[in-house]
């Protein structure tokens, strides 16, 4: 029976789309969970995806993290989970009106824009 090593990569995970800067330079990470998010990222995002299946139990577990049915207990699932909270999409912010928000000034003390 061979042991399989939970969270084997064989490329580095950046996530430069997100931290252009780098992830240990974007202060949302400690030390510890930038090493863990370079070295093994492409396997949580694997998983997490749906593209790699789990091959031990740490994995299985981890899934059930990404899923919502389990609580983040181990240094990866809480890793993963933290970047997928930081990583989120904010919804696009509207106005008042129905329409885009505007960068506009308007000063209330005038006429008219400022």
């Amino acid at each position: 029976m061979s042991i399989s090593i939970s969270f084997a990569s064989n490329s580095k995970f950046y996530a430069e789309d997100r931290f252009p800067y780098g992830l240990s330079r974007s202060g949302e990470f400690t030390c510890e969970q930038v090493a863990l998010l370079e070295n093994h990222g492409a396997a949580y995002q694997a998983l997490h995806e749906g593209l790699s299946k789990p091959t031990n139990e740490e994995e299985r577990d981890f899934l059930k993290v990404c899923q919502g049915v389990k609580d983040a207990a181990t240094s990866h699932e809480r890793t993963w989970a933290r970047f997928c909270e930081k990583t989120k999409i904010r919804p696009a912010i509207i106005s008042a009106f129905g329409g885009e928000a505007t960068s506009r000034v308007v000063d209330i003390y005038s006429d008219g824009p400022a």
